[in-house]
């Protein structure tokens, strides 16, 4: 080493001294901040987008899971700022950063241009785990933060334009179509009546929403590939799960969870489980009576279980291999006595229901542009459902059995020749046996008992076969040709449905839509209403769907907007007959019901136009709302009459409030016009013995109106973010905060009528009211 002369010293201290004042100096130099917020069009946040700057500043930042990232310390003055995201298209911005200053954009990234097979050319309410682009799109952060009672899946799509249901039940209507009219399927495989406590109309859903990775639901126009069905679709798909494992256990107030999903053999495999058990049994047991003219509740009360899961694996590149089961069990044992209305009542249920699948799904590439799906799968859905009931006029008591065995076979292909053209094609196979074991023995007060009882089986299968040729004549009109063949062997007779889509992408983030096709629907074996005296099968009921459609998205400097408008039509033909009940709307033996009628429609109309406004990407603030006008009525006797579900008017309102990553607070508000019901008077009969009654008259058919509905939903969530591992959240979810008493229906017996002393009968009516306030909440653990 080389030492210094004493002589230069002084120089190179004044060197050194003048440095350290000079860096001092730069060190010191005023500075300032940039952040911004990078979302898709649809207004979604885009977790993990790289955000570059011209000149280089010395690292690269990415976007958190909200979108957003902030940049310290930056030198004064203009920056090309660059971001890029899988799947966008790069969007670069000229920011200027002042002194001691914090300057802000937001950019919005637009999607590549999609491959043919990824174009949505029907009206859909998408559900992505990822990033959905759709104007209309939800991801599943959005869905789980509705309020939805029971944390349950199908209660969150009851909030979407054109569905409409009803408290008490996961079940829905779609754009005016009876429950029977949509079609449910989870990763290939059509599940036939997916509810819990079906004895109360189905109050959930047997399939854990948290294990659902993709969601769609077809309010109308649905493709060729789905059949057999003539309302709408709901197709869900599983997670695919990605390292790291996760597992997740849970409690509410009706129930636990355990779920999990992980990949083995170096990711070639992975796996998804869930495990759910209600207990309402519980409950009720720790409630005890509901009042004190109650005098005993016995049983173990409803109980509940479901069970998914699903193993899959790539043997060798190209190839993938899953495994599914989906289980679930619901039994009633309950036992009560009561006094309603100054009379003794006696119930007693003894009930079961079962669902079981188990299906495997092989998917193949073959080469860069075939890909071949095959699906196995068998299934069994069974009920044994005894009942006694005693009380005012009547003494009842059914026993029935039913058992369904489904297997199926279903084989789809597509094939991409170029850039431009996109075929699809399938076959699929449906062979049923359904048993019936029914007996209805019904003895009213003033009449002879009565025995209605029925056993028979039944065998039928079902084929099908579709094609599908999507093509694109320029970057921006895309249209999609198909048509189904089905052949239906229980009532001998085959259909062919012709479909056209087409998607016109305009200037400016605008899609037109316009959708037509036919759709047909036949009756399974399983689908006899034997409780009403239905012995045949009838021809498929058929419908004809008219489409047009319109989105936009725009964007302003701190948030995206997006705007949806439909209009449709479904005309209805080969209506079969069908049974309701006029004025109890939870009866729980429906076909012992005094109200019970039989409804034969010559065909039937369901149109509206649906208007759908969200805004989306503000830090903390978001808000969707929906507006429809909707007419569903069918032709009986030549009259046009409303159905029991038809609502002209219906809004939502969600408001979404994040103050900071830990909290999540949503509010929901729901409005539609009031249901049909039917006027009621009454008139004096005289007995063959001399004596008197009052007999209830019935007016025109559904020509009154219940009061509008309306109530506000409220869901609070908390996160905490474990030190070691993990996370726990809090929710509590409240439904009709203002405890709202809607109308439901009527009740309508003797107890109801009088004779005043002019000899005229007086009715009055006795409201059943829609569930009032109730309150839920849940604690989940991911770790």
């Amino acid at each position: 080493m080389k030492l210094i002369p004493r002589k230069n010293g002084r120089f190179i201290a004044a060197v050194l001294t003048v440095g350290i004042v000079t860096s001092t100096t730069a060190l010191a130099q005023p500075t300032g901040t940039v952040s911004g917020h990078v979302v898709s069009a649809s207004g979604h946040p885009v977790p993990g987008a790289e955000v570059r700057f011209e000149p280089a500043t010395g690292g690269e930042v990415s976007t958190d899971a909200e979108g957003w990232f902030t940049v310290s310390g930056l030198a004064p003055g203009r920056y090309l700022l660059t971001v890029r995201a899988e799947g966008f298209e790069a969007q670069s911005a000229e920011v200027t950063i002042e002194a001691d200053a914090e300057s802000s954009l937001r950019l919005t990234l637009p999607p590549l241009l999609a491959a043919l097979d990824e174009i949505n050319v029907t009206s859909s309410f998408s559900i992505n785990r990822e990033n959905p682009v759709s104007a209309v799109a939800l991801s599943q952060e959005e869905l789980l933060e509705l309020p939805h009672f029971g944390n349950d899946l199908y209660r969150a799509l009851a909030y979407l334009p054109g569905v409409s249901g009803n408290d008490t039940t996961a079940q829905v209507h779609v754009r005016g179509g009876l429950r029977r009219d949509l079609l449910l399927e989870l990763d290939g495989v059509e599940i036939f009546e997916p509810y819990h406590l079906k004895d109360f109309q189905g109050v959930f859903s047997i399939i854990d929403p948290n294990m659902l990775g993709e969601v769609e639901l077809i309010t109308g126009g649905f493709p060729s590939e789905y059949g057999d069905r003539m309302a709408g679709v709901l197709d869900m798909t599983t997670l695919r799960p990605r390292p790291p494992r996760i597992c997740e256990l849970g409690i509410s107030m009706i129930g636990m969870w355990a779920s999990g999903t992980g990949t083995f053999g170096d990711q070639k495999g992975s796996w998804l489980a869930s495990a759910r058990r209600g207990y309402l049994d519980l409950i009720l047991d720790f409630v005890g009576p509901e009042d004190e003219v109650e005098e005993s509740r016995e049983g173990a009360g409803p109980q509940y279980w479901d069970l998914l899961g699903k193993v899959s694996y790539e043997p060798r590149p190209g190839h993938l291999l899953a495994f599914h089961v989906l289980a679930s069990n619901d039994a009633l044992d309950e036992e009560e006595r009561e006094i309603e209305d100054g009379y003794p009542e006696y119930e007693f249920w003894d009930t079961s229901y079962g669902n079981h699948y188990f299906w495997i799904n092989h998917q193949a590439t073959l080469g860069s542009r075939a890909l071949v799906g095959t699906t196995a799968s068998i299934g069994r859905v069974d009920r044994d459902r005894l009942a006694l009931g005693e009380g005012f006029g009547y003494d009842i008591e059914i026993d029935d059995e039913r058992q369904v065995d489904i297997a199926a076979l279903r084989q789809q292909w597509s094939f991409q020749p170029s850039d431009r053209h996109y075929l699809k094609g399938g076959l699929e196979f449906h062979q049923y046996d359904a048993e019936y074991d029914y007996r209805n023995e019904l003895a009213p007060e003033d009449a002879s008992s009565g025995i209605h009882a029925f056993a028979g089986k039944f065998s039928g299968n079902h084929y099908g076969l579709y094609l599908a040729d999507r093509f694109r004549l320029n970057d921006r009109l895309t249209v999609e040709v198909g048509a189904r063949y089905d052949d239906h062997e229980l009532t001998s007779e085959s259909h062919v449905s012709p479909r056209f889509n087409l998607v016109y992408a305009a200037r400016g983030d605008a899609l037109f839509r316009v959708g037509w096709g036919h759709f047909y629907q036949s009756q399974r074996p399983h689908e006899l209403q034997v409780e009403d005296g239905e012995t045949t099968f009838r021809p498929a009921e058929r419908a004809e769907h008219r489409l047009l459609g319109f989105e936009k998205t725009f964007s302003t400097r701190k948030s995206t907007y997006s705007l949806r408008i439909d209009a449709y039509q479904r005309v209805m033909t080969d209506l079969r007959p069908r049974y309701e009940n006029l004025f109890d709307p939870l009866p729980l033996y429906p076909e012992t019901s005094d109200d019970r009628i039989r409804l034969d429609p010559a065909d039937g109309l369901a149109q509206g136009v649906e208007l759908f406004f969200a805004r989306r990407g503000g830090r903390k603030l978001n808000w969707w709302l929906s507006y429809t006008y909707a007419t569903v009525e069918d032709t009986i006797d030549g009259v046009d009459v409303p159905r029991n579900i038809d609502q002209r008017h219906s809004f939502t309102f969600d408001l979404s409030y994040r103050p900071n990553k830990k909290w999540s607070l949503n509010a929901a508000w729901i409005y539609h016009s009031g249901w049909p019901t039917t006027a009621v008077s009454g008139e004096v009969v005289e007995n063959p013995d001399g004596s008197t009654t009052i007999r209830p008259v019935y007016g025109p058919l559904y020509e009154e109106q219940l009061p509008d509905y309306h109530r506000l939903d409220l869901r609070a969530g908390r996160t905490v973010e474990l030190k070691k591992r993990g996370m726990i959240e809090y929710f509590i979810d409240v439904q009709n905060l203002y405890d709202r008493s809607n109308v439901a229906g009527y009740e309508v017996d003797e107890r109801r009528f009088m004779v005043d002393s002019n000899g005229e009968v007086i009715y009055t009516p006795k409201e059943d009211s829609w569930l009032g306030i109730i309150p839920s909440f849940g604690i989940r653990w991911r770790f």
